[in-house]
């Protein structure tokens, strides 16, 4: 996945969040992707939780990445 954009999946937003994560009030994944000083949450993170804040559920039929 490229996280230069808001994700489309539920795995998506969940991989974004594990490497856009809190370090001494700076984002790691900014800081490891880019060299990028942000503050946390970064936009990244902040996009990741609004869609999983709206997403279905894994295993819902409505979510792609839930259907294998």
């Amino acid at each position: 996945m490229k996280d230069y954009r808001a994700p489309e999946t539920r795995s998506e937003a969940l991989a974004l969040l594990e490497q856009h994560v809190e370090r001494d009030g700076i984002c790691e994944g900014c800081l490891a992707s880019w060299a990028r000083l942000v503050a946390f949450p970064c936009s990244h993170a902040q996009s990741a939780r609004r869609f999983l804040a709206g997403a279905p559920t894994a295993g819902d039929p409505a979510d792609p990445a839930g259907q294998e």
